[in-house]
């Protein structure tokens, strides 16, 4: 019989997973805001060189002002997308899936069901994590500096106290929250995409019948590069794909609660925690192979 301390065990696994965790949300975080850059100097490029060729003539300091602006913005591109490429894109999703493979087996473990059934289930806890650590080795230096979460583990102590702070708690705080932050994100920018459209086709329209007169032709072409940026940031972040999975993901657990709860179907302790489980990490492993297909990064 195993001699491992199991709260001993189980909290260490824990803390572990909020580092990880931490390490993932920083890596996203870095992302983000690498790709707001992109588009805000993009943007910024744009508008400050239009102006500056329109100002050249009538007011000299303020043209060369701008055009020093646009020059820095168009400058700092390729500075800003460094923490967009591809690499940092994979070892964010790497990170992520560390700590969603740790939460996993600890959940597991407190509901008791398998592979943590046996005597020796603290062992083979240890077993596991230890072979998720060392295929994620490479990616120790992003967790060395990050403090782990005060947190007490999760109040699981068998399959019904799992159903409701595993699975409940994920639909309820995670899957259909998400959903609704990446739908109205998604319906944002289609807001803005729209109207800069418009703009931009209103714009075009008053030059090809008055002629460029009032200097409108440059801003054309600034609306399509601001259109551009933002349809960019737009596609790179995902929005309406992950709002689609993440209310799929909260509709499949759903429905599984329900069966289990209705008697229909899904009575076996082990079988029902390991479909949640399972529809969880396919939730987690579309969006990162989607991620990774879209930045052009190979599949591990």
């Amino acid at each position: 019989m195993s001699t491992v301390d199991s709260p001993a065990v189980l909290d260490t696994v824990w803390q572990q997973q909020g580092v990880w965790s931490r390490a993932a949300d920083a890596a996203r975080r870095r992302i983000v805001r690498g790709r707001r850059l992109v588009a805000g100097l993009t943007v910024v490029a744009a508008v400050a060189g239009a102006a500056a060729a329109q100002l050249g003539t009538v007011h000299l300091a303020t043209s060369r002002a701008l055009a020093i602006v646009a020059a820095a913005a168009l400058g700092l591109v390729p500075l800003a997308v460094r923490s967009t490429a591809r690499e940092p894109v994979q070892v964010w999703t790497r990170l992520r899936s560390v700590a969603e493979s740790l939460k996993a087996e600890v959940h597991r473990h407190l509901a008791g069901v398998a592979p943590y059934r046996g005597p020796d289930r603290d062992a083979v806890l240890l077993s596991r994590v230890d072979a998720i650590l060392d295929e994620a080795g490479d990616l120790v230096g992003h967790t060395v500096d990050v403090a782990p979460p005060a947190r007490p583990l999760p109040a699981v102590s068998d399959v019904p106290s799992y159903l409701v702070q595993r699975v409940d708690r994920q639909v309820e705080r995670y899957y259909l929250p998400e959903a609704r932050r990446t739908g109205a994100a998604a319906r944002r920018i289609r807001v803005v995409t729209t109207g800069l459209t418009a703009a931009g086709a209103v714009l075009s329209a008053v030059v090809g019948v008055l002629g460029d007169g009032l200097g409108l032709a440059a801003w054309v072409g600034v609306v399509a590069t601001v259109t551009t940026a933002v349809v960019g940031y737009g596609a790179a972040q995902q929005y309406e794909q992950q709002q689609i999975e993440y209310a799929r993901t909260a509709d499949q657990l759903v429905r599984l609660l329900r069966a289990r709860r209705d008697g229909d179907g899904w009575t076996d302790d082990d079988a029902v925690v390991a479909e949640a489980e399972r529809l969880i990490a396919l939730s987690n492993e579309a969006w990162m192979a989607r991620t990774l297909e879209e930045d052009g990064v190979p599949r591990r």
